[in-house]
């Protein structure tokens, strides 16, 4: 949730952190800025003050990374004659137990030992499915060798046939009307040949040399199957009663975030008219919130709920779900429709 305070000349502002927040910019108020640099200060826990930022005219800007947790007692003031609006984000509640970097890196340190265990026993079944194949061919190379004679001479006999099917060839191109002294020729040669097939041994191996080939034909339309199946799906995007637009840039493999949950998000949100960026979070634990509580936007606690861990997704906000017709000075104007790239980090 958007967090905000101008800084007025010759006035301190002091309090005791109630909710935590986070100051992300310093920017300089050029309507009552003179030549003069305008510095800002802070004065922490009581200890000696401690300068922040130098604005002035050629640098009226400054990017900030402070976070105050509840309990903190603080005073921001200035020195010069202008303003200065400072501009940041609440922490969510201090109470919640949150899912800290450290967590998320031993829960990542888990799930690459899951897939180091997986990567071994698979390369177990493929060690064992190799020692099982070589020893069926092992067993199939034994027969063969003992019946090298049978398999000489059925070589023999399959090249005689081969010889008798040219004969029969040459014989078919002569003329159609053959003389009967041929036609007993080839009738002789015809019941030799059925002999030799009923006398002859079946070669060893032959029935097997062709099972490869009746799996090697069924191979293709499997893998048709499994690339069809595999198509990467269109990323979904559908319009929510007011205006929201979700859109799903990428959906996680984690758990899913539902009403009440702690969420923690990574996030960058631009101004829609023109791109203009004005607030990210992409560091350490990230945005903590509690979703569903109108602890932050409501198109926030519409569009972050349903997303799983490990997701991105894209919101587009109207005003009406964001910071109405007044906006948030000096970042976000009136009526603004907002775009936000958000991140589901963790959630508890």
């Amino acid at each position: 949730m958007f967090w905000g305070l101008i800084i007025e000349p010759g006035k301190k502002y002091s309090q005791t952190v109630d909710s935590s927040f986070h100051i992300s910019k310093a920017t300089l108020d050029l309507s009552s800025a003179n030549d003069e640099d305008i510095t800002l200060l802070l004065d922490y826990e009581g200890q000696q003050e401690y300068i922040l930022c130098h604005l002035n005219k050629s640098n009226k800007q400054e990017c900030l990374d402070l976070n105050f947790q509840a309990g903190d007692s603080i005073s921001l003031f200035s020195h010069g004659q202008a303003s200065i609006h400072l501009s940041g984000y609440l922490l969510g509640d201090d109470d919640d137990d949150e899912m800290t970097l450290g967590d998320m890196m031993e829960e990542e340190e888990e799930d690459d030992d899951e897939e180091e265990d997986e990567d071994v026993d698979e390369e177990m079944d493929i060690k064992d499915l190799r020692a099982s194949l070589v020893a069926k061919a092992v067993k199939r190379a034994q027969p063969e060798k003992s019946n090298g004679k049978a398999q000489k001479k059925a070589k023999v006999e399959i090249e005689q046939e081969d010889d008798d099917d040219e004969d029969e060839a040459e014989e078919e191109e002569e003329p159609k009307q053959p003389s009967p002294k041929q036609l007993s020729k080839a009738q002789k040669k015809k019941e030799k040949k059925a002999l030799k097939q009923q006398q002859s041994p079946k070669p060893a191996g032959a029935a097997p040399a062709q099972q490869p080939q009746v799996k090697k034909e069924g191979a293709p339309p499997a893998a048709d199957k499994k690339t069809k199946a595999e198509a990467p799906k269109s990323p979904a995007k559908q319009t929510l009663p007011g205006g929201l637009v979700v859109e799903d840039l990428k959906v996680g493999s984690g758990p899913e975030s539902k009403k009440g949950d702690m969420v923690a998000v990574y996030y960058c949100g631009k101004l829609a008219k023109n791109g203009k960026q004005f607030d990210q979070t992409n560091k350490g634990p990230g945005f903590k919130f509690k979703l569903g509580q109108g602890r932050v936007i409501k198109g926030w606690d519409l569009g972050v709920a349903g997303m799983k861990v490990g997701g991105k997704r894209k919101l587009t906000i109207p005003a009406s779900l964001a910071y109405g017709a007044g906006g948030a000075p000096p970042q976000i104007p009136p009526h603004s429709t907002l775009v936000f790239d958000v991140e589901l980090k963790a959630l508890n």
